[in-house]
């Protein structure tokens, strides 16, 4: 028994060894040849192990450069190749653990970034006022299927978050906790502290990636009359003092 079990771990030791040596960009032929690669790849040099390419192009995403990734073998025995990939989106370091499927599915978790607000402001195509801050970007979870709306499992935090328009809001520390819905949808809980006022909304993006945005806006002591007149302008006032907003769309309006 022990005999058979030393033999079979020779086997599969040889063969990850092998593995490990053949050349990424040779891979990457064999899975684009046989439609198993759901994006686009330029500049591939390494293994498989540990390889890097120049620009990685997902359709309806910014482009990615200066990507490496480092494989972990075990998944091999499973079909899947697995591993962590270290990038650059609009100049800015992203890190992620991923996973791509027999099947062609790619799964990524635990990304983490940090992109300006000015970057985030270009990146969404928001036409109107000025960002500043930074926004820190945790996703537990995504999946890059074939679906329009990713299922996506995740926080945004935009610290020190300003908006300019005719005047600047403090907005504090803003939190965007996104988690699906039962109709391959996503929810979205907006909410904040230390601004100028108070955050408190929902965002509700249906699979056809429309979107409805239930928020209120409250006002602190330190407000001034003029944001008050300001929120009057786009949302009707509460008799609490607060101001609702609603609002309906589709997220390509932003270039999502």
């Amino acid at each position: 028994m022990k005999k058979r079990y030393y033999i079979l771990i020779a086997i599969i030791s040889y063969l990850i060894f092998t593995l490990s040596n053949v050349p990424a960009a040779k891979v990457v032929t064999i899975l684009k040849q046989n439609n198993l690669l759901p994006v686009t790849l330029y500049g591939v040099d390494g293994s498989l192990w540990d390889g890097r390419a120049d620009k990685v192009i997902i359709k309806k995403t910014p482009e990615i450069k200066n990507l490496q990734w480092s494989i972990n073998p075990a998944y091999l025995l499973l079909a899947h190749i697995s591993g962590q990939i270290n990038a650059q989106v609009m100049d800015q370091n992203v890190i992620s653990q991923f996973s791509l499927s027999p099947t062609g599915e790619v799964s990524i978790t635990d990304l983490r970034a940090r992109i300006e607000a000015s970057e985030m402001q270009d990146l969404l195509q928001i036409p109107f006022g000025e960002l500043s801050g930074l926004f820190n970007i945790d996703i537990a979870s995504m999946e890059l299927n074939s679906a329009i709306l990713p299922p996506i499992n995740g926080d945004i935090k935009w610290t020190a978050a300003k908006l300019t328009l005719a005047e600047t809001v403090d907005l504090g520390h803003v939190l965007l906790q996104i988690t699906p819905d039962d109709k391959a949808g996503l929810v979205a809980q907006l909410s904040n502290n230390k601004g100028d006022v108070s955050l408190s909304g929902t965002i509700n993006i249906n699979s056809k990636k429309d979107y409805k945005l239930d928020l209120v806006i409250t006002p602190s002591d330190k407000a001034s009359q003029d944001l008050k007149q300001s929120l009057g302008l786009f949302s009707r006032r509460q008799s609490d003092g607060g101001y609702q907003v609603k609002r309906n769309g589709n997220l390509r309006e932003f270039g999502i």
